[in-house]
């Protein structure tokens, strides 16, 4: 318990460093973030050490970057007529298609379309959600702190909710073949605490409405949980307690940004189309 809450104190402040002191730091420390979980994801799926896991693993990594990359730039106010745009689109998700598949055709070994489809996962469930990230916090080049803030203590609010409601009420529980602890109580203690910081949030946050931060909230207390027992399910596939060692009583950065995940996509929706 001491060795999990001094990593997580850690952690924190780096994550407060690196949000805080201005735009590239930010931009520095979830690029990291992002190549750890991508490392953690490939290392999980490719775990050996030959030619045709590291090949998976590397690229998979390379491109998963590129979402992030072009999230940075799209928020610095860089666009694309919409021809083009759905051009790169279509030339991007063929090449992604190509490289994952077509190598299988020529290896021996079996289940190669899963593993192929695995590599491809990989983007889809880590990669670009961070693509997300740059257009949340960053318009046209000026970088709003706490907006990103704003979601991580949210979603940290949702699994405090969540654990202390259900170490206290937890009766019911809510998926027990994928993950045997959590509960219907919980969740609602989470999406409880949750909805009350997101009205703090509206509060104190100029940018943010009062109804912003209902849907804000509300978006998270869904989509966060989802995204944990997702990451669950990929464990028990894998038969691993952690996606990784990184973080010593916590286990891996894609444990500690599996609801984060998640919720990044309907927040951005909400935020740069619906709002």
């Amino acid at each position: 318990m001491r060795q999990r809450v001094i990593t997580g104190a850690v952690f924190v402040m780096i994550v407060l460093l690196g949000t805080l002191t201005g735009k590239w730091p930010f931009i520095l420390l979830f690029g990291l973030i992002l190549f750890a979980c991508l490392w953690e994801y490939y290392t999980l799926i490719a775990p050996k050490d030959i030619w045709k896991d590291l090949w998976r693993k590397y690229s998979g990594i390379v491109w998963g970057m590129i979402p992030y990359v072009i999230g940075i730039y799209l928020a610095h106010g860089v666009t694309m007529p919409g021809k083009q745009l759905a051009l790169f689109v279509l030339l991007y998700m063929t090449a992604l298609l190509a490289w994952f598949f077509i190598p299988e055709l020529f290896v021996r070994r079996s289940e190669r379309f899963s593993q192929a489809a695995l590599g491809l996962t990989g983007l889809i469930y880590v990669a670009l959600p961070f693509g997300c990230l740059p257009m949340i916090t960053i318009a046209e080049g000026h970088y709003s702190y706490h907006q990103v803030l704003a979601i991580l203590l949210l979603v940290w609010s949702n699994d405090t909710g969540a654990y202390l409601s259900g170490m206290r009420w937890g009766k019911r529980l809510l998926l027990p073949q994928i993950s045997p602890k959590k509960t219907w109580e919980g969740w609602l203690g989470g999406l409880i605490l949750t909805l009350l910081v997101g009205r703090l949030l509206a509060l104190l946050l100029d940018s943010w409405t009062i109804l912003d931060g209902w849907i804000i909230a509300g978006l998270v207390s869904i989509w966060g949980p989802l995204g944990d027992l997702v990451e669950s399910m990929l464990k028990r596939e894998f038969e691993v307690k952690d996606s990784g060692q990184l973080l010593p009583g916590h286990g891996g950065v894609l444990d500690r940004f599996d609801a984060f995940l998640f919720a990044l996509p309907p927040v951005a929706l909400y935020w740069i189309v619906l709002r």
